[in-house]
């Protein structure tokens, strides 16, 4: 019985000794809170909302709220790598397969559990590509020992692009960027009149790449070209659709071009000057002060259409823009002016022109 006695109370003391070397009240310590749930997420927009099929992979934007860090943006109900930004930004990376036909993808949310959920879709376009091609159809005459700089035209197909020559050579002194299509340099020194003639090749970034050609040529005058700043065949600078950089100047110059054109097409012509970044430092303070005026003149040298500024004392840019060409089509001409008749070596611009033949 003693014994007893005894082994009872040494336990009852082990128990009161461990007891209040746990939580001193003998409750002992408190189990952890269950973990919150994850809330359901709500999708708002997406960026971009549309590609054309056989496009290069992208990165997709993903805008909306309750977005958590194990938050995944679905494509068409498949799982699409989720970079997380934030609880109302989320970015997923998809494959060019994902693009790779038209037809419409449903872009959603999943949060996984506990709680979570599937937000609502939004609709993502597949595009089909329009046919390449290659809008320049002439390229202006240069002089020797001059700068040349004209951008070849391109649409359709899966930006970006790949230029090339396919065959002939440039004149010398010039090159061909091959991501913009640009001709550009310093013409050399000839002895002569001489043609350069040369195919262009673009591809697009398809999938299955799309390529063009197109045939063009250069005449290199041994001289110079002299003004063209009045409205004759003779004289006026002879372009096609593309990029043309020129200058105003010296005081009083006016720069005329032709181009040939159907009646009832639709041409668009846009000077910018005072929005290039003439010496590429990126600032957003201005360049060039050319104020340009722009006008289109009929093969008799009328004038039948014009314009000063995009924006009246804002931008002093000017557009024409989807001009229907009267009858009876063939030469159409292009005047470029500063409105205040003022002209400087500085006055440098580049002339857009779409719609040509």
């Amino acid at each position: 019985m003693r014994n007893r006695f005894l082994t009872f109370g040494i336990f009852s003391f082990i128990c009161a000794l461990a007891l209040s070397l746990t939580n001193c009240g003998g409750g002992g310590s408190s189990p952890a809170p269950p973990p919150a749930n994850n809330p359901v997420p709500n999708l708002t927009s997406i960026s971009p909302t549309s590609a054309t099929a056989g496009g290069a992979a992208f990165s997709l934007t993903v805008t909306g709220t309750n977005f958590v860090s194990n938050s995944v943006v679905r494509w068409n109900g498949a799982d699409r790598s989720t970079p997380f930004q934030s609880s109302t930004q989320l970015t997923a990376s998809i494959t060019a397969a994902d693009i790779a036909s038209t037809g419409t993808a449903q872009v959603t949310v999943f949060n996984p559990t506990p709680g979570g959920g599937t937000s609502g879709a939004v609709a993502f376009n597949i595009t089909s590509a329009s046919a390449l091609s290659i809008g320049t159809t002439r390229l202006p005459d240069g002089g020797s020992g001059k700068l040349y700089d004209v951008t070849v035209a391109v649409s359709g197909g899966v930006p970006p692009y790949a230029w090339s020559l396919s065959s002939g050579t440039l004149p010398g002194g010039l090159t061909l960027d091959g991501p913009t299509g640009r001709i550009s340099g310093t013409l050399a020194t000839v002895g002569s009149d001489t043609t350069a003639s040369f195919t262009v090749q673009v591809s697009d970034s398809a999938a299955q790449p799309h390529t063009g050609t197109q045939s063009l040529s250069i005449l290199v005058h041994v001289g110079s070209l002299g003004r063209n700043n009045t409205c004759s065949a003779a004289t006026a600078t002879k372009i096609s659709n593309g990029v043309t950089r020129a200058s105003i100047s010296p005081y009083g110059d006016v720069d005329v071009y032709s181009f040939e054109g159907t009646a009832g097409s639709k041409v668009t012509i846009e000077i910018y000057a005072q929005r290039l970044d003439i010496y590429g430092d990126g600032v957003s303070d201005r360049d060039v002060y050319l104020d340009s005026f722009l006008e289109i003149l009929n093969s008799s040298c009328s004038q039948i259409a014009f314009n000063d500024d995009i924006d009246p004392g804002v931008m002093q840019d000017s557009l024409i823009q989807d001009y229907v060409l009267p009858a009876p089509g063939g030469t159409y001409y292009i005047r470029v002016s500063d409105l205040r008749g003022d002209g400087r070596p500085d006055f440098i611009y580049d002339l857009h022109l779409s719609g040509a033949n």
